[in-house]
């Protein structure tokens, strides 16, 4: 595969900070007149016409740039605890089609289809797809030159640093893609709605076929979970259901919260206490699918005992990640936000890719993957390329 370059808009070095300053998701901050990515987008307005409209009058005044010559990016995410270091470029929609690159969740159709309408209105993507591919000592080695470098940009947000590389030479731009071209295939690790709405998009106008991706070696990856917040007990007495669960799972109650140790273990809070599961499925099952620990919880929990058939529509379970499971999902239990949560182990990578090469998918929402490159950074604008 190859990772294209491309002329991305961007706000300058020094005015980076303050146009990323505010992502989707976060808290409302209030902020007088603010310029920066959400005031692009603008996520609430819903009129995604007048993007695309906002983002030319940006580069018109100069508060945002486009970089003369096609090129590759290099970006380091670092905590206190992990850094993450991967290539941003353009992957073509087509590798999509012929599995190079291979998803491990499903996609809600009508997800896809309001995010490609999306990219028809506004013509850009500005929120890399997170690829990952096994580890390669030349793209290391390229990593490690540049690092040891001065970077193009650097900021911290949300004690995280951010230091990002420019890579325009052609020289070196083909040197970095001889070495994605060994690479066979690669996986989406997170942005498979983003994925698929831009084959979507392409196959209605072919000359938008690629879509912006960050790629960093899978043994980078950190997977966490999605919590699994349940609404109502399907009108189960809750030691009715405690008893149904005793079917498929050791069930003890636990005098205090602890995690799950492994993939057939699970931490649930119901009615004020805490409780170990412990899956009494065989260790050893093949395929793969049938010991991931969300498919579990979908198999012998939500299908049977609360009647959910559909974990893409059904509003009666949220997937939530909670950075601290303990007292958030005890908090939203109490609060009658949810009637029970379960908390899983997370998925290996490993388990992930042998899922997939078992020709299976996983439930939606299995892992919730780290590093989340930042929305707006950099813009790949169709129009231009």
């Amino acid at each position: 595969m190859i990772l294209a370059p491309f002329n991305a808009i961007r706000p300058r070095p020094h005015q980076l900070k303050s146009w990323i300053q505010r992502q989707i998701g976060d808290p409302c901050n209030k902020i007088r007149e603010p310029i920066d990515f959400i005031s692009l987008i603008q996520p609430k307005s819903n009129n995604s016409a007048q993007i695309r409209k906002r983002l030319d009058s940006l580069l018109n005044l100069g508060v945002l740039v486009q970089d003369p010559n096609p090129s590759l990016y290099l970006l380091q995410i670092q905590t206190s605890d992990n850094k993450w270091t991967g290539f941003i470029g353009c992957v073509q929609t087509e590798l999509l089609n012929t599995s190079e690159i291979k998803p491990h969740e499903d996609v809600e159709k009508n997800r896809v289809k309001i995010f490609k309408e999306y990219l028809k209105n506004t013509q850009f993507n500005a929120e890399p797809v997170l690829l990952c591919h096994p580890h390669n000592k030349g793209l290391e080695e390229i990593c490690h030159q540049f690092t040891n470098s001065k970077a193009f940009a650097e900021f911290k947000r949300k004690e995280t640093n951010y230091k990002l590389w420019r890579i325009d030479h052609p020289i070196l731009i083909d040197r970095i893609n001889s070495y994605f071209k060994s690479i066979d295939s690669l996986y989406i690790a997170d942005g498979h709605h983003r994925s698929f709405s831009s084959l979507a998009y392409a196959k209605e106008d072919k000359t938008k076929d690629q879509f912006l991706a960050m790629l960093i070696p899978d043994d980078q990856l950190q997977i966490d979970g999605f919590c699994r917040m349940f609404n109502n007990l399907n009108v189960i007495r809750i030691d009715h259901f405690l008893a149904e669960l005793s079917n498929n799972f050791e069930v003890e109650r636990l005098l205090f919260y602890k995690p799950p140790t492994n993939a057939f273990e699970f931490s649930m809070y119901i009615g004020g206490s805490w409780f170990r599961l412990t899956s009494k499925r065989d260790h050893s099952l093949a395929p793969t699918l049938k010991r991931i620990p969300t498919n579990i919880i979908y198999e012998d929990i939500a299908k049977p005992l609360l009647n959910i058939q559909n974990l893409q529509k059904d509003k009666r379970i949220s997937y939530i990640h909670y950075e601290q499971p303990e007292q958030q999902i005890k908090k939203a239990v109490d609060m009658g936000e949810f009637a029970f949560g379960l908390q899983h182990y997370p998925i290996p990578f490993s388990d992930i890719v042998a899922t997939v090469e078992d020709s299976d998918l996983l439930p939606p929402k299995s892992s919730y993957i780290k590093p989340k490159p930042l929305h707006g950074m950099l813009i790949f604008d169709f129009l231009s390329q």
